[in-house]
């Protein structure tokens, strides 16, 4: 993530958190801001979290390869 994204995504969290207190939904405001401080975190987070998922896809994908009993042809 590039930092011109970072900036905007950090500029419409910082929009959403003055919105949410101007209705007097303060207590939103506080994981707003934890987000907006920890944006890096987070998004490595959710990169490994999708890196995971896809290897795990990768890897059960083809189920012909688990089975434990190879077919062998007796020529």
């Amino acid at each position: 993530m590039n930092s011109k994204t970072k900036s905007l995504i950090r500029h419409i969290l910082t929009g959403l958190g003055s919105v949410l207190v101007f209705f007097g939904i303060s207590t939103m405001t506080d994981a707003i801001q934890y987000i907006s401080e920890n944006l890096d975190i987070i998004w490595e987070a959710g990169l490994t979290i999708v890196g995971f998922v896809t290897t795990l896809y990768g890897f059960f994908r083809d189920r012909d390869r688990l089975d434990p009993t190879p077919e062998v042809s007796n020529e």
